[in-house]
């Protein structure tokens, strides 16, 4: 098999049986997709592609704890007591605390947002601000996208004379917080039907068991608060199926047709225009520069952006995420050249867990740098911003090695973690990330095989690229919207010819193709960050590519684009 341009094995899903097409009713490789996504049964297919709001959402009293918590945030509305919400500092954070302030606002409530400083107060709760929040009088302290491993703090709170509800959805520890209430889809004894919902989804059900209760929204509709909801699960990476997948397909509408100024503005620095923002835009464009503000700066900002009153304010406050965004993108490379030099230097590239750590890895953006070294190198990887006697750390991982199970196994060597089985931040004192390493790398060893190690790239069919069409655009376009368990569709054809290769972008990291077969149509393309592959398509113009198909509108002109993720010569 020849190599690929980007050195990953290509994994050809095989297609859909004959019988289910034909029962199906779909084209064959709409039926293969919707197979391949364990959608086999007719009802099913319905229901997946319909992701109706009136009918796919879940009762939100069938989470375990939400009627105490529902009962006691309603008893402290009636009652006047001060409430504060407090949330991470990240997308879905910033999005869970904007919607409980908007919402518990408008029914009413004294409420105050608390979200944390990443470098001076680090995730989750912490005393000082537990500490704080008591001093200035409230009374009940509802966490939003955290809380659920900080069981010292949310004991403090209660000492302090604060009922705590808990609401999160990271993977629980094996010791509970003794909240007075916790609202999280996985916690043992949880039976909701739908476990994946991310920190905002939680937020949103909560909302909804308040109005089941008989609190009244005022002039808000719950459908308003639906633009933050997509904007969160999106950033957060929550799987697009399920409950998760109605929530955004009307949130995706809620969003282009939002009145909220600080999302308006946000859509315009962005370079997008509103009706046309879909869940890649929210990934790509919008949530990084909603994490940008808490990443390098204050996630304050992002939420007062979130919530302002007015086009003005708001377009400020965007310009400044706009800038601050600028700044980690360079951060970012900054950083992540540096730990690949560490990494290549020492070879712990090659070893099954690689655990880096260095003062110049800023804490900011190591979730980010991680997650990208992770894709390349195909292993997990931690990368440590070193601090004088504790460092702070971020883990992205594999599919098949979970790493908050991993973290877990080592949690003795921790001040606090959290996360789930891909990503989880921790604190961790100095002298420990010797163990920890050594750790990681024997339960890899039992764990990782050769093959999990391989980068690879799954393709979801094979398509003869003469059949590609608008009318097999609008197929896949039924799966929308594209995200975690439900990607934007990779295709595959075979023996293609290069007709054109021209390199584009800075230093022509980029390539921008004409390629057709057998005399057909001839199709336009683009392939990221292969531009210094250009000479060898020149030399050998007859490639396997795999890829996506899309709409590419560019001056008012609309043409089908391919968009390479990888090729290799025709085999």
């Amino acid at each position: 098999m020849p190599l690929s341009a980007r050195h990953k094995h290509w994994d050809v899903l095989p297609a859909a049986p004959a019988d289910f097409i034909r029962r199906i009713g779909y084209s064959p490789l709409l039926a293969t997709l919707l197979y391949q996504r364990q959608l086999r049964e007719p009802e099913l297919v319905q229901q997946f592609l319909r992701a109706d709001y009136r009918s796919g959402l879940h009762n939100p009293m069938l989470l375990k704890g939400m009627p105490a918590a529902s009962e006691r945030i309603a008893q402290a509305i009636q009652a006047g007591e001060p409430i504060a919400v407090y949330g991470d500092f990240d997308t879905d954070g910033v999005t869970a605390v904007t919607l409980l302030v908007q919402a518990l606002g408008a029914m009413g409530a004294k409420i105050q947002p608390y979200i944390p400083h990443r470098t001076r107060e680090g995730y989750g709760l912490n005393l000082h601000a537990v500490q704080h929040l008591a001093a200035n009088g409230v009374r009940l302290l509802i966490t939003v996208d955290c809380g659920i491993s900080n069981h010292d703090e949310v004991a403090e709170a209660m000492r302090l004379g604060m009922d705590v509800i808990v609401t999160d959805h990271h993977t629980p520890p094996s010791e509970l917080p003794p909240a007075y209430a916790i609202v999280n889809p996985k916690q043992p004894g949880c039976t909701y039907p739908y476990p994946h919902l991310v920190g905002v989804g939680v937020a949103f059900k909560l909302v909804q068991a308040l109005v089941k209760r008989g609190l009244s929204l005022g002039d808000l509709r719950g459908r308003d608060l639906l633009d933050v909801v997509a904007l969160g699960t999106v950033a957060d990476m929550g799987p697009l199926d399920g409950e998760n997948r109605v929530l955004v397909k009307a949130g995706l509408e809620a969003l282009n047709a939002t009145q909220r100024p600080g999302l308006r503005a946000l859509v315009e620095v962005s370079g997008l225009s509103m009706g046309k923002v879909d869940s890649a835009a929210i990934g790509y464009m919008l949530a990084p520069r909603i994490n940008a503000a808490g990443r390098l700066d204050d996630a304050v900002r992002a939420y007062e952006l979130l919530l302002a009153t007015s086009y003005s304010q708001a377009k400020v406050l965007a310009n400044e995420l706009n800038q601050t965004n600028r700044a980690r993108q360079d951060l970012t490379k900054q950083v992540q050249a540096a730990a690949k030099a560490l990494a290549e230097a020492e070879g712990r590239h090659q070893q099954l867990v690689v655990v880096l750590h260095s003062p110049e890895f800023d804490a900011g953006v190591v979730g980010l740098v991680a997650g990208k070294l992770a894709e390349e190198w195909g292993r997990p990887v931690l990368l440590i911003e070193q601090g004088e006697a504790s460092s702070r750390g971020s883990a992205r991982s594999i599919p098949g090695f979970s790493i908050i199970a991993a973290l877990q196994a080592c949690h003795d060597l921790f001040e606090r973690y959290g996360g789930h089985s891909a990503a989880a931040g921790f604190t961790i004192p100095n002298e420990h990330i010797p163990t920890l390493d050594a750790r990681l790398q024997a339960l890899a060893a039992a764990q990782l095989s050769d093959t999990m190690l391989q980068p690879r790239i799954q393709v979801d069919a094979e398509v003869g690229l003469n059949e590609l069409s608008w009318e097999l655009l609008a197929d896949l376009a039924q799966l929308e919207p594209f995200g975690q368990a439900n990607p934007q569709p990779i295709l595959m054809s075979r023996s293609v010819q290069v007709v054109e290769v021209r390199s584009r972008g800075a230093d022509g990291q980029h390539l921008s193709l004409i390629m057709r077969k057998d005399g057909g149509p001839r199709y336009e393309a683009i392939a990221f960050r292969l531009g210094h592959l250009a000479d060898a398509l020149r030399r050998h113009p007859r490639i396997d590519l795999i890829y996506t198909l899309e709409a590419n509108e560019w001056n008012g002109e609309r043409k089908l684009q391919i968009n390479i993720k990888d090729f290799r010569r025709a085999s």
